[in-house]
């Protein structure tokens, strides 16, 4: 079995000066490797591509994340591997973090994703600037992969297979990545899948209904006790800067009662507390603002009693972007495409108004 890291974990400082707003223009083009969420069988690259661009709700048919993230002499690159719930693979294993981590290091090569791009000219170059872009168990594979990343790391440079551990080269992979975006991250799991594993019998019913999950091992390992989330499994330090991005808006129509399962807002899916990567729980109750209140009958009052800013993060060099009024199934497809927002405390203002693909095309304008 893979080990459990024993430092704690401490968040460093980082200059956002030296990547975005300075005034300096990157000479090279921007690569935007992007890495799915759960429930796609990514091995099989179309799908992969696909997950970028379909929608579960009607309300988003004909959106695609790419429009609203490329500007001229943008790139960008699939990583595809199987999350489905069939095969029950957690972030642990050879099969995801080893594949993800493999891909990346074969699109920073040029050798780009097997794909034929719908954008003329988008595949990556081996000279351009590479960033990734995560979503939901997206974000806790890319956390597992760039907290291993360093020597020292309780998982360094390994992967497991169902019968013992294998080499992947992580510190290649994430070597000249300039961050790494994550959005509706499964950062601290989901309270979903704690409903979905050890639920009482009204959440088994919600479940019947509306998700239709077991607990598989890849649903097992997505609950936000600490023996199964990720900052528990990583080193004190991560080789690339991680900049956070929530939802806080319910799904669509009668499907929006998955967000009865949660607490605290939530996009839907997971908790924004996990998003966020919050110091705690990630079921933490936080307000849109990041913030966890007192209250009398559900209505906030007084100061805050904790703040999910930059200095209380559960993962090490993590860094609060935006809290956006966007459900799970819009954050991959940029569905919603002005969405409101929230001021939060060391938010990112790059890219105000638009929705989360727009923010990260924003704040990495050349």
């Amino acid at each position: 079995m893979f080990k459990t890291k024993k430092s704690i974990l401490s968040t460093c400082a980082l200059s956002l000066s030296l990547l975005w707003g300075s005034g300096q223009a990157m000479a090279a083009d921007n690569c935007y490797i992007m890495v799915h969420g759960h429930g796609t069988q990514g091995d099989i690259k179309i799908n992969a591509l696909d997950s970028w661009r379909t929608s579960h709700f009607s309300n988003y048919n004909g959106a695609d994340f790419m429009d609203d993230l490329l500007s001229s002499g943008d790139n960008y690159a699939i990583v595809g591997y199987d999350s489905t719930d069939e095969s029950g693979y957690p972030y642990w294993r050879n099969e995801t973090s080893g594949e993800i981590a493999r891909q990346i290091i074969s699109i920073k090569q040029g050798n780009g994703d097997g794909l034929n791009h719908p954008q003329a000219g988008t595949q990556c170059s081996a000279n351009d600037d590479f960033w990734v872009v995560s979503h939901s168990q997206g974000a806790q594979q890319m956390m597992f992969i760039a907290g291993n990343a360093v020597s020292g790391a309780p998982n360094y440079n390994t992967a497991y297979t169902s019968s013992g551990s294998v080499s992947v080269d992580y510190a290649s992979a994430m070597n000249d990545i300039l961050g790494i975006f994550t959005l509706g991250g499964a950062i601290t799991g989901t309270e979903g899948a704690d409903r979905v594993c050890n639920g009482n019998w009204l959440d088994a019913l919600i479940n019947a209904a509306f998700l239709g999950k077991d607990c598989n091992p890849s649903v097992q390992w997505l609950q936000t006790n600490d023996s199964y989330t990720v900052k528990n499994y990583i080193g004190s330090n991560l080789a690339a800067p991680v900049y956070v991005m929530g939802g806080y808006k319910s799904f669509p129509g009668i499907e929006g009662a998955s967000a009865a399962m949660l607490n605290g807002e939530d996009d839907g899916y997971i908790n924004l507390a996990s998003q966020m990567s919050c110091e705690g729980s990630g079921k933490r109750n936080i307000w849109d603002d990041l913030n966890t209140y007192k209250t009398f009958f559900g209505i906030a009052y007084g100061s805050p009693t904790f703040k999910c800013n930059n200095s209380n993060k559960g993962t090490p060099r993590t860094y609060n972007m935006a809290s956006v009024y966007t459900d799970h199934d819009a954050e991959r497809n940029g569905g919603i495409n002005s969405p409101s927002y929230t001021s939060i405390e060391n938010g990112l203002s790059c890219g105000n108004g638009r929705n989360m693909a727009g923010r990260i095309d924003s704040c990495t304008a050349n």
